[in-house]
């Protein structure tokens, strides 16, 4: 593991304190949840980019039937 030092302000330092009095753990661990969920998050978002472009590239413009213009216009 590798050693992070912050430089915040105290509000900030005093609210995360008391969230990790609730949550019974450290500032520590708060930090570094954080920091692992938001790459995370960022890892699959990118993946989901790559694989819509992916997606897009195969897509030839053919979905289905178009429908006659008596079915586009017919009361229902």
């Amino acid at each position: 593991m590798k050693t992070v030092n912050l430089t915040i302000d105290e509000r900030t330092w005093r609210a995360a304190r008391a969230l990790a009095a609730e949550r019974d753990t450290s500032v520590s661990a708060l930090v570094r949840d954080a920091l692992a969920y938001l790459t995370r998050t960022d890892s699959r978002r990118e993946q989901a980019r790559k694989d819509i472009l992916r997606m897009i590239g195969t897509f030839d413009g053919k979905v289905g039937r178009m429908p006659s213009r008596e079915e586009r216009h017919a009361r229902r």
